[in-house]
């Protein structure tokens, strides 16, 4: 999915092993919300296509694209945050299912959370989401996985 860096290089040990982390799960979680859920977007969202939808996807992706494709502390919470709203939308890229289904599967939260001091309500937040999360890509049905997301412009001007 992007280029620049390989599935397998994002599920190593190395996520765990950062001096420390700032608190973003939750903001991460109102940053999709404001994104998909504002008001003037759910009074749109019946007139979108799929690719349209799709690209939504990609420029809340690519706002911190590198969060999404280099191993750093807040990778696999970006990556949670981000699913939990295609399984809300029930819109799952076809190349975005992969990579988040294996990011999640690969992540420790325990582990997670002994290297990073979570704060109470933010380590609540990922216990009660992430199991939610993983059955849904999990069980998601091949034949809607939708439209993929722009593989080519990470980074790029996003509009």
């Amino acid at each position: 999915m992007f280029a620049m860096s390989c599935l397998d290089g994002l599920l190593g040990e190395d996520v765990y092993l950062f001096s420390g982390r700032p608190v973003v799960y939750l903001a991460a979680v109102k940053f999709c919300n404001d994104i998909f859920d504002s008001e003037w977007r759910l009074a749109e969202r019946d007139t979108y296509t799929p690719d349209q939808v799709s690209h939504i996807f990609w420029w809340v992706m690519n706002e911190a694209w590198d969060v999404y494709c280099q191993v750093n502390a807040n990778l696999p919470v970006a990556w949670l945050s981000i699913a939990k709203k295609a399984l809300e939308w029930d819109h799952v890229p076809i190349n975005f299912h992969p990579w988040a289904l294996a990011i999640l599967e690969h992540f420790d939260l325990e582990r997670y959370h002994a290297a990073y001091h979570l704060p109470r309500d933010e380590y609540e937040a990922i216990t009660r989401d992430l199991p939610v999360v993983l059955e849904g890509l999990r069980n998601y049905p091949v034949e809607k996985l939708a439209a993929p997301i722009d593989e080519d412009n990470w980074g790029y001007i996003d509009y």
